[in-house]
């Protein structure tokens, strides 16, 4: 387990060896996580690794076999004794933002809070409409408002009854790139401004980047790391975690001493030890960013796919041993290559990232 999963008395939510199933099949396997309070997780992985299922055992909308789930200290879920979602205190966003479309936006956002006094209400629902920055839409309804602004809705409903745990199943995923570019920081910052803690589903890694303090790698029902996306990005716990997150390819190479390594591009040395004793079988992480193109270098490879992304193009190198490597240039580099061509390369790394082969 990563240090990061040590429990705090600061904890809002702890998940202890959680464990979901239909039938015969087991789709969570052990999963233990926490959420600190006003902290921001994201469940990050391909589709059917099992965020969903997790968010939903969360939620309340699904029994665990195996494990707990505490909210607040208070056990919300465990084998045979499952607390209703509606007693949970959990907010929901979906990605289907289920507007009621036959209220307005006041009280579609006031649903959830019908309990208070109504001058308490009123004040609750135009602090929302203030905090997602729509104060002048409260007398419109759904289908008047474009699907970024009906997110934003959706979540000062969930958040109108000051839940202390918000979830987000892939609320941003039917919402085109640039406008899930702006509203992604826009959602981070009302979470914050609320102080809420909150835990998102998504398989998108920029997405997940931008919004969360933590996120959770899965793969096939388990988490391979939880951690922030710095160390995620640089300092991947397994091999899936590293070709998941960013751009990347693998090289077979041996360890030489505690700083160097051979590869098929040459000896390649890190300042900090890499872990591995001399002599080892290992695989090199190579992301997208550590290889150059340089005209003059050495080693080379053959291009085998070449892609054009506006401001640059990324190529696919393929090397005499049949590994592949992958660069990306300037469009306006002055060094054009086509399938087929010589892509002379360097690689330029900080340091090593190993596995064993």
């Amino acid at each position: 387990m990563n240090a990061a999963l040590q429990l705090t008395s600061n904890n809002l939510l702890e998940l202890r060896d959680i464990c979901v199933g239909y039938g015969q099949q087991v789709v969570i396997n052990k999963v233990s996580l926490n959420i600190e309070k006003g902290e921001i997780g994201c469940l990050l992985g391909p589709s059917g690794c099992g965020k969903s299922t997790l968010l939903r055992a969360i939620a309340g909308f699904e029994p665990v076999r195996q494990g707990v789930i505490q909210l607040c200290t208070k056990t919300i879920s465990e084998t045979h004794n499952t607390l209703a979602p509606e007693h949970r205190n959990i907010g929901m966003v979906f990605q289907d933002v289920a507007l009621f479309p036959h209220l307005s936006i006041e009280q579609n956002v006031a649903f959830g809070i019908k309990k208070l006094a109504a001058a308490q209400r009123k004040e609750r629902v135009q602090q929302l409409l203030h905090l997602v920055g729509l104060s002048d839409s409260a007398k419109r309804y759904p289908h008047e408002l474009s699907g970024g602004q009906q997110q934003r809705i959706a979540l000062a409903r969930a958040l109108a009854p000051k839940p202390k745990l918000i979830l987000l199943d892939e609320p941003f995923s039917g919402l085109d790139a640039k406008l899930r570019e702006t509203l992604v920081p826009q959602v981070r910052d009302i979470l914050k401004q609320e102080q809420v803690s909150a835990l998102m589903v998504s398989h998108d890694q920029a997405e997940a980047f931008a919004i969360a303090d933590k996120i959770a790698v899965m793969h096939k029902g388990e988490i391979h790391q939880w951690d922030n996306a710095y160390n995620s990005y640089h300092r991947p716990a397994t091999k899936f975690v590293a070709s998941f997150i960013g751009k990347s390819k693998f090289l077979t190479a041996t360890t030489l001493c505690e700083h160097c390594i051979e590869t098929p591009l040459g000896k390649l040395e890190s300042k900090s030890p890499h872990g591995y004793t001399a002599g080892e079988k290992v695989e090199v992480l190579i992301r997208l960013d550590d290889v150059e193109h340089d005209p003059s270098a050495p080693h080379f490879g053959t291009v085998t796919q070449k892609n054009f992304h506006g401001s640059y193009f990324t190529y696919e190198i393929t090397l005499a041993d049949g590994s592949q490597l992958l660069c990306s240039t300037p469009a306006h580099y002055s060094f054009k290559h086509d399938i087929g061509d010589q892509f002379n390369i360097k690689l330029s790394m900080e340091h090593l990232v190993l596995f064993t082969r």
